[in-house]
């Protein structure tokens, strides 16, 4: 909550300097509205990425489940022909890069001052392995045979962010601002599944309904971050963005931590 409130002391200190800079610079145009599309990647922490690793303190219905259900037996015995058991999870779970796409448009009161929003999708990625031990006598060792079982999820990610850009620096071309904007996340798991003999199993939070009560929720956040602008034409140009994020993310009633997450964005604007 301290958190949330500093970020919010900050953001109207930085929107007053906004309207104090629009107010020295009278002989300015009145605002200029622009647009543009958001092309870059998006790189989750990992706080929430635990969630597939399919372990039985996050899920009853995850790889113990699957590997024990009566109907799964046969194959799984006539595959690892041996005893098995589950050796470990991932060790590490976390996400991979991600391709993040939107659109941006503000409004630009004077050359060192702006006002935008960014409306972002990005899918997250999971892909890791859990260890199988098969106690195989064939082996001649006390030690069983393991196998790395692939463990894969998908994850669709949305932010909302509202912010201003302060200028530090303009020249007939470039310009370099640093930004500082509030934001509203939602996100929600979309697949979470294991491979085995190139046949996908699929885990659920809710085996009684699992098609429809998938993780997710709404978090809420902020950032700050360092952009620089290059002008192509009069009306076109290019921006490329650093942006780190503080928030909230609300996977389910037991994960929702807070976190920083980071951006890297190009855009391309039209005014």
């Amino acid at each position: 909550m301290k958190l949330s409130i500093a970020f919010i002391l900050v953001f109207f200190s930085g929107f007053n300097t906004l309207l104090l800079a629009q107010e020295e610079n009278e002989e300015e145009k009145s605002s200029t509205f622009f647009g543009g599309i958001n092309l870059g990647s998006y790189f989750a922490n990992s706080n929430t990425a635990v969630i597939y690793t399919g372990g039985s303190d996050i899920t009853p219905y995850g790889i113990h489940y699957i590997l024990t259900l009566p109907q799964n037996q046969a194959t799984f015995n006539n595959y690892f022909k041996h005893p098995y058991y589950i050796q470990n999870l991932p060790l590490t779970p976390s996400y991979k890069a991600a391709l993040d796409v939107g659109l941006h448009a503000g409004a630009h009161f004077s050359k060192l001052n702006t006002i935008f929003l960014d409306i972002d999708i990005a899918k997250l990625k999971f892909e890791q392995a859990f260890t199988i031990a098969i106690e195989d006598p064939s082996n001649q060792s006390p030690e069983p045979t393991y196998e790395q079982i692939p463990i894969l999820g998908e994850e669709k990610r949305f932010n909302f962010n509202f912010g201003t850009q302060i200028g530090f620096y303009d020249t007939e071309k470039t310009a370099m601002y640093w930004s500082v904007f509030g934001n509203f996340n939602a996100v929600r798991m979309e697949r979470n599944y294991f491979v085995i003999n190139n046949t996908n199993y699929e885990l659920y939070q809710n085996v009684m309904d699992p098609l429809s009560v998938k993780p997710g929720g709404v978090g809420y956040g902020g950032g700050t971050g360092l952009g620089f602008k290059y002008k192509l034409t009069t009306s076109i140009i290019l921006d490329f963005t650093y942006n780190l994020y503080y928030t909230k993310t609300n996977m389910t009633e037991d994960i929702h931590p807070f976190g920083i997450h980071h951006g890297i964005v190009m855009r391309v604007l039209w005014y």
